[in-house]
């Protein structure tokens, strides 16, 4: 199957792509990192000072950033009555 897509819907596969791609290491990172380390992990993105980093400057990447740590905290955060 081979369609031309716009600019736009090539972004778009590349995000999902992405996304597919994040979901697989997140499921890896969660059957053999412990605790500490994705507590770490969600902490380095936390402790970006936006006052002076470049990535403030950039509202994408900013949200992008607190996107990342909202997906490890629900990823690892232990979720009651689930098994």
């Amino acid at each position: 199957m081979s369609q031309n897509l716009t600019a736009n819907d090539e972004l778009v596969s590349d995000v999902v792509a992405c996304q597919l791609v994040i979901k697989q290491i997140l499921d890896v990172i969660d059957v053999i990192a412990p605790v500490e380390v994705r507590e770490k992990m969600a902490s380095q993105l936390r402790a970006i000072d936006f006052s002076s980093h470049p990535a403030s400057a950039d509202p994408v990447t900013l949200r992008a950033i607190q996107k990342a740590i909202a997906l490890i905290e629900l990823k690892f955060t232990p979720q009651e009555g689930t098994h």
